[in-house]
C-alpha cells in the first residue's frame, strides 16, 4: 500500500510523530514510487528561502577564513595557468626549433652509402665452459638491436628527406 497525499503533507509539516515517521522513512525507503511521489511534490513547491539566509551567506562569505580560501584558489588557479602556458611555449619554441634547425641538418652523412658494408669487430669468443645459452641469448639481442636501430635510422633518413624535398 503506498502512500497517502496526507501522509506526505504531514511528513513536508512536521506534523507526524516518531512512530509515523519511522514507518514512513522505512517504506519510502523500500517503495519507489512513494519517493517518486515525494521527489516530483518537492519539486513543484519551491519554498522561498528565509529572508534573514541572504544576510548570513554574505556575512559568512566575507569572513577571513572563507576569503583566504578564495585567494587560495585564485592563486592556485593562477599557478596552473602559467605552468600550462611555459608548457605551451616551450613546445611551440621546441617545434619551431625543429621545424628551422632540421632543415640545416644532413640526415644522409649519418648513414653509409648503400654499397658500403660496415663491418663492426668480433669479440674474441668466450671459452665454453658448461653451456652459452646465456651469452648466445645476449649475442642475438645485441645483433637484432643493431639491426633494429639501423633499420629505424634508415627509415627515419628517408621520411625526412622527403619532408625536407617536399616529398621527392
Amino acid at each position: 500500500m503506498h502512500i497517502s497525499h496526507d501522509e506526505i503533507h504531514k511528513f513536508q509539516n512536521d506534523y507526524m510523530n516518531a512512530q509515523e515517521m519511522i514507518a514512513f522513512l522505512e517504506h519510502v525507503d523500500d517503495c519507489d514510487y512513494c519517493l517518486e511521489q515525494i521527489l516530483d511534490l518537492e519539486k513543484n513547491s519551491m519554498t522561498p528561502a528565509p529572508a534573514y539566509m541572504k544576510e548570513e551567506i554574505l556575512t559568512k562569505a566575507a569572513t577571513p577564513a572563507v576569503q583566504t580560501v578564495k585567494a587560495i584558489t585564485a592563486a592556485s588557479y593562477r599557478m596552473q595557468l602559467f605552468y600550462c602556458g611555459l608548457r605551451t611555449a616551450a613546445g611551440v619554441l621546441m617545434a619551431l626549433f625543429l621545424l628551422f634547425g632540421i632543415s640545416e641538418v644532413d640526415f644522409a652523412s649519418l648513414t653509409p652509402e648503400p654499397g658500403v658494408r660496415v663491418e663492426l669487430p668480433q669479440k674474441p669468443e668466450v671459452p665454453e665452459r658448461r653451456s652459452n645459452h646465456l651469452y648466445d641469448f645476449s649475442q642475438n639481442l645485441n645483433q637484432g638491436l643493431t639491426n633494429g636501430s639501423r633499420s629505424l635510422t634508415n627509415y627515419l633518413n628517408e621520411f625526412s628527406n622527403k619532408i625536407i624535398n617536399g616529398g621527392k
